[in-house]
């Protein structure tokens, strides 16, 4: 069984097999209605960087796609950009008739780094210049770990993409995207992208959504594991072209785990209000969270419950969940307070109201009474936290929600 996330992936020794990709076809010009150089109202790209264990799950991906496809309005383009076992190659789908449709807009004669924060610029940006857009939202498929940093070089954290450079079904790796990279690269877009949906495990924390916080206005993603079939595009392509919200892509992408056996866990980050958040958590942390204090979490909600410090490369630390930890630790009326800012910055949270983590290997179950959506790390005193503590510290969210105050 296989996760979206570095931790989870296996080492295999094979080749995997690639596939023909019949179903794509170098057409013409996309019967679209829209012709190279005109500007789009709205567009989607899909950043699949699957060269690694998930390759497998590509063809279904795209399949799923050319479905959705069927949903994208004249004046909308829809592009997606594919690496896996085979040659880099750009795909355009769109809606023929009434049926979707997907041709091959480029093939890339040799292969690259599709996690190497250069790539990802190259396409976009040679993208938005021969198919400008007013409006942009962008997907980002792929494993992925959230804020942590990489302690190994095995398989990069604090990150989210990785691609073997070998094309095999491998997640070994020397290069992925870094946060504060990504956010950089987004923001010198021509167009602001108005939806960012990481379709990979562990992404919606608090550090990975601050640091994103002036790059994008929604993040869509989930805090814990999420498996390796990823988003039902087939049921959010459409959604992404028929609303300029996130509840439509949310809710799509929750009912296609409803009776999955697998769960969910996903929600929606406001990015304009994550400084607000910031600010408001920043006392807390100072009065509650300081370095002299030794909190003890046990019991808190948290992404990544149970103890995993003999696993997966050493010590990691636990996703808590940030309501559940202000909810025990704050008095009623500053938690009153601060709550009615965490709404703002996360107004939407859905749940299958369980899931299944490969990482300790149960089903666990979403705490309704403090779920929020979203995680943070807590630092401690315990020796596994403490080079994580210090990775911590480099992150923007230490600085602004008060932790080197605090004396961390």
């Amino acid at each position: 069984m296989l996760f979206r996330s570095a931790w989870f992936a296996l080492f295999f020794l094979f080749i995997s097999l690639c596939s023909c990709h019949d179903n794509i076809q170098p057409d013409k010009e996309a019967d679209t209605g829209l012709l190279k150089g005109d500007t789009a109202e709205r567009t989607l790209v899909i950043y699949m960087m699957a060269e690694n264990t998930l390759e497998n799950f590509v063809e279904k991906d795209i399949d799923e796609i050319g479905i959705g496809a069927a949903n994208v309005p004249s004046d909308c383009r829809l592009f997606v950009y594919v690496d896996d076992c085979d040659l880099p190659r750009l795909i355009e789908c769109y809606n023929k008739s009434g049926v979707g449709a997907c041709r091959n807009l480029r093939s890339f004669t040799e292969d690259f780094c599709s996690s190497d924060t250069a790539a990802l610029k190259m396409i976009l940006t040679d993208l938005l210049s021969d198919y400008p857009t007013r409006e942009l939202d962008l997907v980002l498929w792929s494993h992925g770990d959230g804020w942590l940093s990489d302690n190994a070089r095995v398989a990069p954290m604090r990150t989210i993409g990785i691609d073997n450079g070998r094309n095999v079904y491998s997640d070994r790796t020397t290069m992925a995207i870094e946060i504060d990279e990504l956010a950089a690269l987004l923001e010198g877009l021509p167009v602001r992208v108005d939806r960012l949906l990481l379709d990979a495990c562990f992404m919606q924390g608090v550090e990975v959504a601050y640091g994103l916080r002036n790059a994008v206005e929604w993040v869509v993603a989930s805090p814990a594991e999420i498996p390796a079939e990823g988003a039902p595009y087939n049921a959010i392509v459409g959604a992404f072209f028929t609303s300029d919200g996130v509840e439509e892509i949310l809710e799509s992408y929750l009912s296609a785990y409803l009776n999955s056996g697998m769960g969910i866990v996903l929600s929606a980050a406001y990015m304009p209000a994550m400084q607000k958040l910031a600010d408001a958590t920043y006392a807390n942390v100072c009065t509650y969270f300081n370095y002299e204090k030794k909190r003890d979490y046990t019991g808190v909600f948290a992404y990544l419950p149970g103890d995993v410090q003999n696993s997966f490369k050493g010590a990691v630390p636990h996703y808590y969940d940030v309501n559940s930890v202000m909810k025990r630790y704050l008095t009623d009326t500053e938690y009153s307070a601060w709550r009615n800012v965490l709404d703002e910055a996360v107004p939407y949270a859905r749940t299958t109201g369980s899931w299944w983590s490969d990482c300790i290997k149960k089903r666990c179950t979403v705490d309704v009474d403090v779920y929020s959506g979203i995680s943070i790390y807590m630092p401690q005193h315990s020796s596994r936290n403490a080079s994580l503590n210090i990775d911590f510290a480099n992150t923007e969210w230490y600085q602004a929600a008060g932790w080197k105050e605090a004396g961390w």
